[in-house]
C-alpha cells in the first residue's frame, strides 16, 4: 500500500511578483516613452551689439588714450613747480621827527599839524639856530610834485639847482614879510624844505637840505 503524498510548500496566491522575488538577479522596469525623450539642447545666440554703441565706444577708447600721450608728455616736459613769489614788504617810511641837531645848528621850537579836516597832509615846522644865523625846517607829506608844493607854500622865482639832486630853489615870505630864500627836496614822498632867515645863499641851503636829509633817514 503506497504512502499518502505530502502536500509541496511552495508560494500561494496570485500576490507574488517577480520583483519581490529574493536572488541574484532583479528585474528592472523598462523606462517609458517619455523619459527617452531629452530635452532640447538648442544653442540660444546673444543680442548684436548696435552699431551706434559699437562707435561710441571706440570713440572713448581713441579718446582716453589722446589724453593719456599728452598727460604723460605735459609731465614730461614740466619741471618742478615754481615756489610762489614773496609778498612784497613795503618798508615804512622814516619818521617826521626834526633831529637835535645838523652840524652847528641846534634844534628850537617845533610846531606839529597832523593830517586830518585842517590838512590833507603832515606838517612838520622846527626853528634852528647856531648863535649867529638862523632858519626854519618844513616837512611835508605826502608830496610827490614841485609846483603843487611850491604853490601851496608861496614859493615863487623857482629854478633847480645845478649839481643838486631832485632840489629846487625860490623865494617865499613863510614867516616875515621880508622875502627870503627857500630850498626843497621831494625824496621819499616828503619835502625836505629849509628857509634861510639869515639871507643865506641857494647854494648854502641846498647842503643843508642834504644834511638834513642824512639825518632824517
Amino acid at each position: 500500500m503506497s504512502e499518502p503524498r505530502e502536500d509541496q510548500e511552495g508560494p500561494t496566491g496570485t500576490d507574488a511578483s517577480p520583483l519581490e522575488t529574493e536572488g541574484p538577479w532583479r528585474n528592472v522596469p523598462r523606462p517609458t516613452t517619455e523619459e527617452l525623450v531629452t530635452p532640447s539642447t538648442q544653442v540660444v545666440d546673444p543680442p548684436a551689439i548696435p552699431r551706434g554703441v559699437k562707435v561710441i565706444g571706440v570713440v572713448i577708447v581713441v579718446v582716453l588714450l589722446v589724453l593719456s600721450v599728452w598727460l604723460g608728455l605735459s609731465l614730461g616736459r614740466s619741471g618742478p613747480p615754481a615756489p610762489p613769489p614773496s609778498p612784497t614788504v613795503e618798508e615804512p617810511l622814516w619818521e617826521l621827527e626834526p633831529p637835535t641837531t645838523v652840524g652847528d645848528f641846534v634844534r628850537g621850537d617845533v610846531t606839529s599839524t597832523p593830517q586830518g579836516n585842517t590838512s590833507d597832509r603832515d606838517i612838520v615846522r622846527a626853528d634852528y639856530t647856531d648863535g649867529t644865523d638862523s632858519l626854519i625846517l618844513l616837512l611835508s607829506r605826502p608830496e610827490d610834485d614841485f609846483a603843487t608844493y611850491f604853490e601851496g607854500a608861496g614859493v615863487s622865482e623857482v629854478e633847480p639847482v645845478e649839481d643838486a639832486d631832485n632840489t629846487r630853489c625860490g623865494i617865499s615870505t613863510i614867516s616875515t614879510d621880508s622875502d627870503i630864500p627857500f630850498c626843497a627836496r621831494i625824496v621819499d614822498e616828503t619835502a625836505i624844505a629849509v628857509a634861510g632867515l639869515s639871507e643865506q645863499s641857494p647854494a648854502e641851503l641846498t647842503s643843508l637840505v642834504d644834511s638834513f636829509y642824512e639825518q632824517l633817514q
